[in-house]
């Protein structure tokens, strides 16, 4: 189906659009077709009201941060892809809020994991370091409970702040965003556009604990390469990466998709992979996992676009 798009964005204050936008520069796989719009919401009253005419108009529409753990498709997407614009991009801090020493961090839900760390560095406050090395922005960290071997989104959140297709803005605390290992309950087709995360005076030791977490990433993972980071979430009690090894499924390669020798859990485009080499490549994980072990992966990248004719 095609949709009058025009017709149903320009007459929205507070948009900037791009039609027939390459997805591939925009992904951290650097693989995809085009989607038929792009567009950024300048603010949350503009993301209001797009929720709300691409909602009446039965537009498909998905939202992307900047792309680092999504997969989206070769095919393209012939909805509208809609990502956070400058409005969102804020960090500040409220000081003393839960006592003397204990803070509260206001953060819009376009906000990188980088820029968020600088940011509190600059502030002399702690509370966000285990999200070091996570890629991504915030609204995306929340929506996956985002998290490394110190800690994960759950552990500090107060709540999040989410707009819904129909354009309703409202809080929700952590208890009802029923975080879990890599999952969340934000209502469908909902944007989260700020959050609050409890902080405190920064700790020199929690600083020096986060940069041999970090420096430990580095030595262990293929960062040269474009990827999503970690395909597959662990199951419980072991590793996927040590599942993928131990199938013999390390080093694996389809088309220009491999599996990294240096890091199972993880699967590299080097160079002139596509969309659906990886995705074919993470099901046949899946399968022979399934098949020599008996455990059934689940991977945390998203399939985004339109995959085998519909819309992820």
């Amino acid at each position: 189906m095609t949709f009058d798009l025009p017709a149903i964005l320009t007459p929205i204050d507070g948009l900037d659009v791009r039609y027939d936008e390459p997805m591939a520069p925009r992904t951290t796989y650097k693989v995809g077709g085009t989607a038929a719009a792009f567009v950024e919401a300048r603010d949350e009253g503009a993301l209001r009201e797009l929720l709300q005419a691409l909602d009446r108009g039965g537009v498909p529409s998905i939202v992307m941060g900047n792309g680092s753990n999504v997969l989206f498709a070769d095919a393209g997407f012939s909805g509208v892809v809609i990502h956070l614009g400058q409005g969102f991009s804020g960090v500040s801090c409220v000081r003393d809020v839960h006592g003397p020493g204990h803070h509260r961090l206001e953060i819009g839900g376009a906000v990188s994991i980088t820029k968020l760390l600088r940011a509190t560095k600059e502030l002399e406050i702690a509370g966000v370091e285990f999200l070091g090395g996570v890629p991504g922005t915030i609204g995306g960290a929340i929506r996956m409970n985002a998290g490394t071997v110190m800690g994960e989104v759950k552990d500090s959140l107060e709540s999040a702040r989410i707009v819904t297709p129909d354009g309703e803005a409202r809080w929700m605390t952590v208890d009802e965003l029923s975080l879990s290992y890599r999952r969340s309950e934000l209502p469908r087709g909902s944007v989260v556009v700020a959050a609050r995360f409890q902080a405190r005076d920064a700790d020199p030791e929690m600083r020096d604990r986060l940069a041999e977490v970090l420096a430990y990433r580095k030595s262990t993972q293929p960062l040269q390469y474009p990827s999503c980071g970690s395909v597959f979430a662990n199951p419980e009690g072991d590793h996927a990466g040590r599942l993928i090894e131990a199938s013999g499924l390390k080093g694996h390669r389809i088309g220009d998709a491999q599996v990294s020798e240096m890091h199972a859990n993880w699967i590299i485009n080097l160079g002139e992979a596509t969309a659906s080499h990886v995705r074919d490549l993470i099901d046949l994980c899946v399968r022979v996992v399934d098949e020599r072990h008996g455990v059934r992966l689940r991977h945390e990248v998203k399939l985004l676009g339109d995959w085998n004719g519909g819309a992820s």
